[in-house]
């Protein structure tokens, strides 16, 4: 009963959700027999250019983890097309009672490129080394204050190289891991790059292993490296042909993929639309043209999860804490969230009212009361703050509107600072340099900053927990509102041990509502949607609700 319990609350925290997501990226759908052969060029996953790391225990963009997760797999992966969880490398997983330990049996037939099995040590040493203090990961969190396996804290501390509550066997081939407390939805969280296996035998004689990534990494996914990688140029993969076939249950299909790197998303569409690509990411302007020319062959319908928003120093004097909730209710309602999806994003993004977006599970439609522009109700709010606080909202300093340099950041702050204007609120605009940007806000430097999130996996905790749960202030957590909530906290907490998926979900809406509604720590500004455009010659492209394209599972053939 205890393992047929643990599955079905993963498979119901983390199932199908293809009512929510489209496959409208799939062109021409299964049509046709597969073919194999073709070499690809990409110009869509770096298209803004290139991105610190590949190696999966570092990468913490999209677009390196995309290469990451074609080079390697996990225990678990998400399907592109319907968004279910299935077993990779892992054949089964169950868990005890209360899901606090859970067992994962790998199959035996997985091997590295270098002709040697993938055994449960490999993956003990790669969490080991994703949670060290040596390696630095940001990604770490996922071990560390997600999934929190015994010994992870002082494996990150430095005090120890090995987690207690991680044990591999690699002749029974189990891997069997000891949370600090339940979690229904642990196997969700093996499907993140950053709890890809490693080869043991391999890293380990490696004198710095945070350069592996330089040279040819040994792997174990559907495609291998060709060569090293080149900065700022490209990266190029050929089909792994000793894989064992993963969730698709098949070797790529493709020969090889060239992942070009350019400037700037402008010059990556050009050379798409130019024919020197196959695949191109739609740059916003573009959209709607776009949409039309290549009608069929594009992941504009995909429902992405993840969220564009802004969020308020909860440590700022002059917007932050329990005394200025209603100057931050009044901010909310005053930002024209349309007129951004419209104007900035050309209808390629939606306008969000809460921090989960749709292909959530659990997802909940107007959770944000303050997430809709009301300009009368937030003069109202003005007055009400006034009054209460004693101050004037025209004697306020001017409110630093923080964001990365590029990617119409800009644009977009420009408008929330016009809408401001119309309540009375000064702001000024606070661009900085797009590679320090966000350990800054890290820091506690911002006021009201800018920030995006793609979701890790689709669980609903995903969506609030790294965001605004206390424990991730600093360091490399990504709570930049630096928000401390005891109510919060105790919602998510109660979500993370409760057996019934309804149950966790409701804890989920209310702790959404307290961030949202009671403190109004963040802003939701737009959620996400696909922006590919694939040539006529590709055939069964799919982006996922994760962003990631399943280039495992798609043929070059015939226009």
């Amino acid at each position: 009963m205890a393992v047929a319990l643990s599955l079905a609350l993963v498979a119901a925290a983390c199932g199908k959700s293809s009512d929510k997501e489209t496959t409208s990226g799939q062109t021409g759908g299964d049509q046709g027999k597969p073919v194999v052969g073709g070499n690809l060029v990409d110009y869509q996953n770096f298209a803004a250019g290139d991105v610190p790391h590949i190696d999966p225990g570092l990468a913490e963009e999209i677009e390196g983890s995309q290469v990451a997760i074609l080079l390697f797999d996990g225990l678990a992966d998400y399907d592109a097309k319907t968004g279910d969880l299935k077993p990779a490398v892992a054949e089964s997983w169950s868990s005890n009672a209360d899901a606090s330990t859970w067992t994962f049996k790998l199959r035996k037939d997985v091997k590295w490129t270098d002709g040697s099995t993938v055994l449960p040590s490999d993956f003990k040493y790669a969490w080991e080394r994703v949670a060290s203090k040596q390696l630095a990961s940001i990604t770490a969190f996922h071990i560390t204050d997600t999934l929190r396996i015994k010994g992870a804290a002082d494996v990150a501390a430095g005090k120890a190289t090995e987690m207690s509550g991680l044990k591999a066997d690699d002749t029974a081939m189990t891997l069997t891991m000891e949370l600090e407390a339940p979690l229904g939805f642990a196997p969700a969280v093996t499907a993140h790059a950053a709890l890809s296996p490693v080869p043991k035998k391999v890293v380990s004689a490696l004198p710095d292993s945070t350069k592996w990534e330089q040279g040819l990494m040994v792997s174990n996914g559907p495609f291998k490296l060709a060569e090293p990688r080149k900065a700022d140029q490209y990266v190029k993969l050929v089909r792994n042909d000793t894989y064992y076939g993963g969730i698709y249950g098949h070797k790529a299909y493709l020969d090889g993929i060239e992942f070009r790197m350019s400037k700037d998303q402008d010059s990556a569409w050009a050379a798409f639309e130019a024919g020197q690509g196959q695949t191109g990411r739609i740059p916003p302007a573009r959209f709607a043209d776009a949409k039309a020319k290549y009608q069929g062959r594009t992941s504009t319908d995909t429902t992405i999860n993840g969220i564009y928003y802004y969020v308020f120093n909860n440590k700022d004097a002059v917007v932050g804490g329990p005394a200025n909730a209603k100057l931050r209710q009044a901010i909310s309602l005053t930002i024209d969230r349309e007129k951004i999806a419209r104007d900035i994003y050309n209808g390629s993004r939606k306008p969000a009212t809460g921090v989960a977006m749709p292909g959530i599970p659990g997802f909940k439609q107007g959770l944000g009361q303050y997430a809709t522009r009301d300009v009368t109700k937030a003069k109202q709010l003005v007055t009400e703050w006034e009054t209460a606080s004693g101050k004037k909202v025209a004697d306020l300093p001017a409110i630093k509107l923080n964001f990365g340099l590029g990617a119409g950041h800009s644009e977009i702050a420009t408008i929330i600072q016009a809408n401001l204007q119309e309540i009375g609120v000064k702001s000024q605009l606070d661009p900085r340099e797009a590679k320090t940007y966000f350990s800054q806000m890290r820091a506690g430097q911002g006021q009201f900053l800018r920030a995006g999130w793609i979701a890790d996996y689709n669980a609903y905790d995903n969506q609030l927990f790294p965001l605004l749960h206390s424990s991730q202030i600093g360091g490399a957590g990504s709570n930049h509102a630096q928000y401390a909530s005891a109510k919060f906290d105790g919602l998510i907490d109660q979500a993370r041990r409760a057996s019934d998926l309804s149950k966790a979900n409701g804890f989920y809406q209310d702790a959404e509502r307290v961030a949202l509604n009671e403190d109004t720590i963040m802003v939701p500004i737009v959620w996400y949607s696909g922006a590919i455009a694939f040539g006529d010659q590709i055939h069964n492209a799919v982006q996922g609700a994760l962003q990631f394209v399943a280039y495992e599972d798609m043929w070059m053939g015939s226009k």
